[in-house]
């Protein structure tokens, strides 16, 4: 490929007749401020790749080499005028090397306040999104619609769902639903003994996990009782609030990390800390663990690896370097069944990777980061993000099929876009 040079001198504007410099890109051009037309220097049309190449390193050793994207705020915001000669992304999303293998079919929006969590339950049509604004908003799947609004009375830190289960963290305890899906009503728990904000979740052999601000995990077992869930332990191990949990279920191992830069790796058996995972330089946002690896994302803008070694213990396998700060990761098989990885990032982006090469497939943006992920059927998912949105994406096997698995479940939904549809579908609360 040329290279291609930049000129940041004033020089390059010589009202003198010289030679057109071809092969330099006008540095005024790139600031959107050259007022010279014809302009000796280059100002690359449509035909030249202008975003800067960025080396990107895959766990085979091979070094790839992909544009930095970047998305029109004009255009987001409604009020771009360029049309389709503005060389920012009319997109909210980027498939790389042409492959069109992901659609955005919906935007539902009506929270006030940043996402923290989406859950769909088993065996229902309802999508449940909590958020900040301490509401948790649940969403006819069939309709496209919000049918019900329900104010939780404190900031929700992290939602999840398991079975017919809905488990929402708020400060000081945690909300547990158990839910009747043919109705949508819902028999209500107020569990106790979180020590202020909670802000994960985990559901393991009959027992809720949550971690909180004060760095504790707090351990509930479920039982028939009148108290349906019983304190049973706290697990104290970090130096600061804990963000993340994940379980691996075959050796009952729960998973830790915390602003205090290191993840704990806890016996679940006996609820015992067994080991310390420090490789991280800065706090550690998320974790993500599948069949014998973990990945943890860390605001030190890496991605890592860790596999279990003959002793039983984990060790660092392999680092990605993404550049910028990680906040979530969330993983599902592709419409082929092979394993993706989704990284969400500060600068708003959610990269898609294939694993285990992680060779980057695709970028998908939003108007602020993505810190909620949840999977549904047929290849669909969800993302929650800073704004409140929640946007419906679906994997597709070519473009021709795209609404395919998505009209089976959301039938009414309507006017989708196969480029990154920006389809609104408004809320209507029942009082």
């Amino acid at each position: 490929m040329m290279a291609l040079g930049i000129s940041n001198s004033r020089s390059g504007h010589n009202p003198c007749k010289l030679p057109p410099q071809k092969n330099v890109i006008c540095s005024f051009w790139l600031k959107g401020r050259c007022s010279r037309n014809p302009c000796r220097f280059l100002h690359p049309d449509t035909s030249i790749q202008q975003p800067t190449q960025v080396p990107n390193q895959h766990l085979d050793g091979s070094i790839k080499t992909q544009p930095h994207i970047t998305v029109c705020n004009y255009w987001v915001s409604g009020s771009c005028t360029y049309g389709d000669k503005c060389r920012y992304l009319h997109s909210w999303f980027h498939c790389d090397e042409d492959n069109r293998s992901l659609s955005m079919l919906a935007r539902l929006e009506g929270h006030k306040k940043a996402i923290s969590g989406v859950g769909l339950p088993s065996g229902s049509d309802k999508l449940y999104s909590g958020a900040k604004d301490g509401t948790v908003r649940v969403w006819d799947c069939i309709a496209g619609d919000c049918v019900k609004i329900i104010n939780t009375g404190g900031e929700i830190g992290c939602l999840i769902s398991d079975g017919r289960w809905v488990f929402i963290g708020l400060p000081n305890t945690v909300k547990v639903w158990k839910l009747d899906v043919i109705t949508g009503d819902y028999e209500e728990y107020v569990v106790d003994g979180a020590v202020r904000q909670v802000h994960a979740m985990a559901v393991c052999n009959g027992r809720l996990l949550a971690g909180s601000q004060d760095g504790v995990i707090s351990v509930w077992r479920g039982s028939c009782d009148v108290n349906a869930f019983q304190l049973v332990a706290s697990l104290e191990a970090h130096a600061g609030p804990v963000l993340s949990l994940s379980v691996q279920l075959d050796r009952s191992i729960l998973f830790s990390s915390s602003t205090d830069g290191t993840i704990k790796v806890w016996d679940l058996n006996n609820l015992q800390c067994i080991q310390t995972l420090s490789g991280h330089k800065d706090t550690v946002t998320c974790l993500l663990c599948s069949n014998e690896f973990l990945f943890s994302g860390s605001l030190d803008n890496t991605i890592k690896v860790w596999f279990t070694n003959q002793a039983g213990c984990f060790e660092l396998a392999y680092t990605h370097e993404e550049g910028c700060g990680v906040v979530a990761l969330f993983g599902m098989a592709d419409a082929d069944g092979k394993p993706v990885l989704f990284s969400s990032c500060k600068d708003s982006s959610v990269r898609v990777y294939d694993l285990p090469s992680f060779k980057k497939r695709a970028t998908l943006f939003s108007r602020k980061e993505v810190v909620a992920f949840q999977s549904g059927p047929g290849g669909l998912f969800f993302l929650g993000d800073g704004t409140g949105t929640v946007s419906v994406w679906n994997w597709i096997a070519d473009q021709e099929t795209c609404l395919s698995n998505f009209s089976a479940f959301c039938d009414r939904i309507e006017d989708i876009g196969v480029q990154g549809g920006d389809t609104k579908v408004k809320d209507r609360e029942v009082k």
